[in-house]
């Protein structure tokens, strides 16, 4: 890589980055580029360079915000690889959550500690999430993007509690309405975080999560 690729590459997830902290304060449609400079602490006018548009900067930091999810399913789920939403990887995924060596229990209820530290180390990912949800009806890129990731997160999901189920952890139901519940659980908490700000402690509302979660898959 030349030191010229090398310098764009660092200056435009400088740019994604500080994108995504000015949406998170401001707002969807309240963000322009001189915002993000600022942000970046560059000379005014440099997204210009980097960036065609404010579309194309906001272009970049819906695909940053759906590899950030990607990764993040990673780490919830305790993959020993990363996804990258090809068949083979998702045979490989049902190959590995068979093994009677991997908890499907344990693996929760680490998934759900991973969430709880990721919203602490990342808040203001929340509430651009938020602002991109708000979008969907009228952004074609946003809905676009949304989907892959939705069926990545519907699909891996629903591959682990259905190992679940076929040996016996959890109850039998369709794992792919499991997923969606389950699924749902996690998005309501991510909304509450932003909605009661803190309110309750996270170790009572994470122990709150996980009975909620193995009152449905066992109960």
């Amino acid at each position: 890589m030349s030191p010229k690729v090398a310098i764009r590459d660092i200056r435009r997830e400088e740019l994604t980055l500080a994108a995504m902290k000015c949406i998170a304060s401001k707002g969807y449609h309240a963000v322009t580029l001189d915002d993000v400079t600022r942000e970046a602490g560059l000379s005014k006018g440099i997204a210009a360079y980097y960036f065609k548009n404010r579309e194309d900067l906001l272009v970049s930091v819906i695909r940053r915000m759906r590899d950030d999810v990607v990764e993040l399913t990673g780490r919830i789920w305790g993959l020993p690889w990363e996804g990258n939403e090809t068949e083979d990887f998702y045979r490989d995924l049902r190959k590995y959550y068979a093994s009677e060596d991997i908890d499907p229990r344990s693996v929760i209820r680490n998934g759900i500690r991973t969430l709880f530290s990721w919203v602490d180390e990342s808040p203001h990912v929340l509430k651009v999430i938020l602002e991109f949800w708000c979008q969907l009806p009228r952004n074609p890129v946003i809905g676009e993007l949304n989907e892959a990731v939705k069926r990545h997160l519907q699909r891996t999901s629903s591959i682990i509690l259905d190992e679940g189920m076929k040996r016996g952890v959890f109850r039998k139901r369709d794992p792919n309405l499991a997923a969606t519940t389950l699924l749902s659980a996690i998005t309501g908490l991510a909304l509450a975080q932003i909605v009661y700000k803190r309110e309750f402690d996270n170790r009572k509302l994470e122990k709150a999560l996980e009975d909620l979660i193995f009152g449905y898959l066992v109960g």
